[in-house]
């Protein structure tokens, strides 16, 4: 159907956990979204066929709309026949594919081992082993036998600037290839290879017929130069063929399809770069996604786009993992209350088993939050190090300056308290200077960014009639580290004539209204050597910002946030900082 013939789009989300269908329709002349149902996702038996969650899904918008979707033999009606039946057109997003399973092989962990780390990271994938760095030491022998027994679906060989290391590169290209060509033709990992430009003719030649060979850019041609693109989008499409085309029952629903079949992930960072647009070019913008199976963080800086998925850590996965190589404080530093070993991992259990589950007491909401806050601090901090931004001083090694930070993701979106959601992001993203934290709360971002493929005026409409909702204004100050001293005064003059004056000292988490709605002009006198975001140490400024749920924050703990030694004390900060939140 053309574009211009198009009124009815119908999105589905078809995730690990939960599959969720979007309707968005024609009114009074523009795009609009209408209502959304969703239902658990039927991968496991007795359905195995995702379908049948996507009909379960579609039925509660015919509960809602009075609108018949399917005909009687199950099959999309399309286009559109009448206001309540059939859609003029449909697309699909996917995130319920088994993961791309990787081998890495490269020379230093912090230079090639890295970038392969965050190109893997650029899709749903899921690294099953590393053969280089701690253990370049090792022998070929033991790198084929690694490579046999976790049977990867690729083999991402790495290492070497242009120009530089030899030997130890073709040494890993070569126990990739002795492993493929000891294997079954149909189990054989294809071999990407994103190191030392100046081999791809001698790499070529070791692989020769044993393996499929994919030949992309290097991930890093210079020292400081990082260029994982290609390597990503090698990646991305061995999951569309290998992973993404094989889920049980997808076949009907991408016939369905107006477009080609979407990643969520990668769906969501669309709309994220959309965003970028709209804001101030100066500054970045991220988006953060937690799922049940994944989280998500698409980040935008300079016009640029940079993807990173952790596909085995969300809301109801790692947890069980996490605990076992980290230990309990890595998960107890962000819960208000003592809890014991055995009680977080039959949580963590039952969120495994149960991923649909909501909790129904605080310690379970506890454990959850503090696992969430996990998966997005463990996820922007393997992004972090690819942004290409220039940091100095003060700014080194935190999260760059951010207009925006969209958030989607049930355990964000529908968290008992909004400040709950807020205290969680400032804990694990640690934004600095002024930023607004925006909510997804109907879980648009995906579905828009499917549907801008098809139709982009339905992105455009849809978002400028209020599809997200601001969920505070955040003001982080950095520096002038003294506990007890003022490092900031923020005037903040309302729109009614009303103005409000405060001293922020170090340490302070404070909460100031500004209700959603409500718009205010921000003045802030930074003390000596103290950083908000507004051009250097001590140099101030004056915003203009919307409000929010829980209105203005102003977080003065200092970045990197620090916790504190003893368990009891850290309990007692959270206590006090979920306090002051309204958590």
């Amino acid at each position: 159907m053309a574009q211009e013939q198009i009124d009815s789009v119908l999105v589905l989300d078809c995730g690990l956990v939960m599959t969720k269908a979007l309707l968005f329709d024609r009114m009074g002349g523009e795009y609009r979204f209408v209502t959304s149902g969703e239902a658990p996702t039927t991968l496991a038996p007795p359905d195995s066929d995702v379908t049948t969650g996507i009909y379960r899904a579609v039925e509660r918008i015919s509960g809602v709309t009075g609108r018949t979707f399917f005909d009687g033999d199950g099959d999309l009606i399309s286009p559109q026949v009448s206001d309540t039946q059939g859609v003029d057109a449909l697309t699909l997003t996917v995130s319920a594919a088994d993961r791309l399973q990787l081998a890495l092989s490269g020379l230093v962990p912090d230079l090639s081992l890295s970038s392969a780390r965050r190109a893997a990271a650029g899709t749903y994938s899921e690294v099953r082993a590393v053969l280089g760095g701690e253990a370049v030491g090792i022998s070929d022998e033991e790198r084929v036998r690694v490579i046999r027994a976790t049977r990867p679906d690729v083999v991402l060989v790495t290492g070497g600037i242009d120009g530089g290391a030899r030997r130890p590169v073709l040494d890993g290209a070569k126990a990739a290839t002795l492993a493929c060509a000891m294997m079954d033709s149909e189990d054989r990992p294809t071999i990407v290879y994103a190191g030392n430009s100046q081999l791809r003719r001698e790499i070529t030649h070791i692989v020769g017929d044993e393996a499929e060979l994919r030949v992309v850019d290097n991930v890093r041609p210079k020292l400081e130069d990082e260029r994982i693109w290609g390597a990503q989008q090698e990646l991305q499409s061995l999951f569309r063929h290998r992973k993404l085309d094989r889920v049980p029952g997808v076949g009907a629903p991408t016939r369905w399809s107006s477009v080609p079949v979407t990643a969520t992930a990668h769906a969501f960072a669309l709309v994220v770069q959309y965003l970028w647009h709209l804001g101030d070019p100066s500054k970045g913008i991220l988006g953060i996604d937690l799922g049940g199976g994944s989280t998500t963080v698409a980040a935008v800086f300079d016009g640029q786009l940079y993807l990173t998925i952790d596909g085995g850590f969300g809301v109801a996965s790692g947890g069980t993992r996490l605990l076992r190589s980290d230990g309990l404080d890595t998960l107890t530093r962000w819960i208000p209350s003592a809890v014991t070993r055995d009680e977080v991992e039959a949580l963590l259990l039952n969120k495994r088993i149960h991923p649909a589950s909501i909790p129904q007491v605080d310690a379970d909401l506890w454990v959850e939050q503090a696992l969430a806050c996990e998966a997005v601090r463990r996820t922007v901090d393997l992004a972090r190090p690819g942004w290409k931004r220039k940091a100095t001083g003060q700014t080194r090694g935190l999260t760059p300056l951010c207009d925006t930070i969209l958030l989607t993701g049930a355990a964000l979106t529908r968290a008992p308290r909004p400040g709950q959601a807020a205290l969680l992001i400032l804990n694990a993203v640690q934004p600095i200077g002024v930023s607004t934290l925006v909510l997804d709360r109907h879980g648009l971002a995906p579905a828009l960014g499917s549907v801008a493929a098809l139709k982009p005026l339905v992105t455009v409409e849809a978002l400028d009639a209020g599809g997200f909702t601001n969920l505070a204004i955040i003001v982080a100050p950095i520096g002038g580290e003294v506990q007890g001293g003022t490092v900031l005064r923020v005037d903040v003059l309302y729109e009614n004539g009303r103005s409000l004056e405060v001293q922020v000292e170090h340490g302070d988490l404070e909460v100031l209204p500004l209700p959603l709605g409500e718009e205010a002009v921000l003045e802030l006198h930074p003390s000596k050597g103290v950083d908000v975001g507004l051009g250097g140490p001590g140099r101030g400024g004056k915003r203009r910002v919307s409000g929010g749920l829980v209105g203005l924050i102003v977080d003065a703990r200092g970045r990197p946030l620090v916790p504190v030694d003893s368990a009891e004390g850290q309990h007692k900060n959270m206590q006090e900082w979920l306090y002051r939140v309204g958590g």
